[in-house]
């Protein structure tokens, strides 16, 4: 994954609980959503495959779950599908294309 661009999008999800706002990075070099925290997570299930999310350095790192969860922006919500949890990662990934 390449991270040239250091934009950020603070967005909160739907969990009311919490209430607060979490740092997404948008990223076109990455095909999946990407999280460190299981707690982004709703509806989720843990992976059984033996893929790996590679990062720069080609360094494999280790799928734990996959789930899906809705983002709340102050204009909009966005659905996040095949959400990975990969608790090695940096910081919370958002696929845009």
């Amino acid at each position: 994954m390449h991270h040239g661009n250091q934009a950020s999008a603070n967005l909160s999800f739907s969990d009311a609980s919490t209430m607060n706002f979490v740092t997404w990075f948008p990223d076109t070099s990455v095909n999946q959503h990407v999280t460190l925290d299981i707690i982004d997570m709703t509806h989720g299930e843990p992976y059984l495959g033996n893929d790996q999310l590679y990062v720069g350095d080609s360094k494999g790192l280790i799928i734990s779950n996959t789930a899906h969860n809705i983002l709340h922006t102050p204009k909009r919500a966005f659905t996040l599908s095949n959400i990975l949890h990969v608790s090695q990662i940096k910081k919370r990934l958002v696929s845009v294309q």
